[in-house]
């Protein structure tokens, strides 16, 4: 199960200490509103490993869709969908 908040305390940490670029705490803000604002997204984050959260930051930040929302969509329902099979 991932921990948001403990994924978070840490993505910060590292953008902090420069181990990290600055689109991971944009990505890490739109986690943190999807977690509180999208059942499907909330639903996948507490049955997903921590690892698997941090490959989608990866994914958002390579693609730049931190905030989009339609790319994140999208994400989890094929993540949903990979699960289910």
């Amino acid at each position: 199960m991932a921990n948001i908040q403990h994924i978070a305390a840490r993505i910060f940490r590292h953008v902090d200490a420069g181990h990290l670029p600055a689109g991971y705490t944009l990505t890490m803000g739109a986690l943190i509103n999807a977690y509180d604002d999208d059942p499907d997204f909330h639903e996948w984050a507490d049955t997903v490993p921590g690892s698997a959260v941090e490959k989608l930051m990866a994914g958002m930040v390579r693609h730049g869709a931190w905030d989009n929302q339609e790319w994140l969509r999208e994400y989890i329902q094929e993540a949903l969908k990979e699960s289910a099979a």
